[in-house]
C-alpha cells in the first residue's frame, strides 16, 4: 500500500506528465492550468491543490526531465567504461535525447522560450545546462589524461564541451524544422571526436 506521501508524488507526476503532453502539442504560452487539468483528468482546483501556480508545474516537470537525463548519464558511468568508450556513448545519449526524440525537442524549446519570461525557469534551465556541459567537460578531461601528450588539443576543455553541447542541441532544432538526409552516424562520430579532445 502506498504512503500518503507516495500518493501525493504520484498525483503530481500525473499532472507534470499531462503538462508534457500539452507541450508536445502546443506552445507554452497557450497552455493554461485548465488545459493541464483537463489533460490530467483533474479539476483546475485539484491541480492547484498540488501546485500553487502554473510555473510550479513547469518547475517540477523540468526537475523530472533533468533527473531522468542525469540518471541515464550516471547509469552509463556505472558500467566502468573505458575512457574511449565513454565519449561515443555520451554523444549517443545526447543525440537520442535531443534530435532523435522530437517530443523532447519540442518540450525543450518550449521550456527555453518560457524561461525568457520566467526567471525561476531560467535559473533551473541554466543549472541543468551547466551540469550537462560539465558532464561533457569531464569526459574530455578524462580522455586527455588518458592520452597524455599524444594528441591534446589547444582548445580549452570548457570551449570543446560547449561546442559538443551546442552541436547536439542546434542540430536537433534544425532537423526538427528542416529535416535533411543527414547521416546521424557521421554527426555522432564528429561529436565523439570533440569529446575525445
Amino acid at each position: 500500500m502506498l504512503s500518503k506521501e507516495d500518493k501525493f508524488k504520484r498525483k503530481k507526476r500525473v499532472i507534470t506528465d499531462a503538462l508534457m503532453r500539452c507541450l508536445d502539442r502546443d506552445v507554452y504560452s497557450k497552455i493554461t492550468v485548465q488545459d493541464i487539468a483537463d489533460e490530467a483528468g483533474f479539476s483546475k482546483g485539484g491541480v492547484l491543490h498540488y501546485f500553487s501556480t502554473k510555473e510550479d508545474i513547469y518547475l517540477d516537470l523540468i526537475r523530472d526531465i533533468f533527473r531522468e537525463f542525469e540518471k541515464s548519464h550516471r547509469d552509463m558511468m556505472d558500467y566502468n567504461l573505458k575512457t574511449e568508450e565513454m565519449a561515443p556513448l555520451s554523444a549517443l545519449l545526447g543525440v537520442e535525447s535531443f534530435f532523435l526524440n522530437k517530443t523532447n525537442l519540442r518540450i525543450t524549446v518550449n521550456l527555453i522560450l518560457y524561461s525568457f519570461e520566467e526567471e525561476k525557469i531560467r535559473i533551473l534551465l541554466r543549472e541543468y545546462i551547466s551540469k550537462h556541459n560539465l558532464f561533457y567537460a569531464n569526459i574530455i578531461e578524462q580522455t586527455r589524461k588518458k592520452i597524455h601528450l599524444k594528441r591534446k588539443s589547444d582548445i580549452d576543455v570548457a570551449v570543446l564541451s560547449r561546442i559538443a553541447q551546442s552541436i547536439v542541441v542546434s542540430i536537433g532544432i534544425l532537423e526538427a524544422i528542416d529535416p535533411t538526409d543527414v547521416d546521424y552516424v557521421d554527426i555522432l562520430k564528429f561529436i565523439t571526436s570533440i569529446l575525445k579532445g
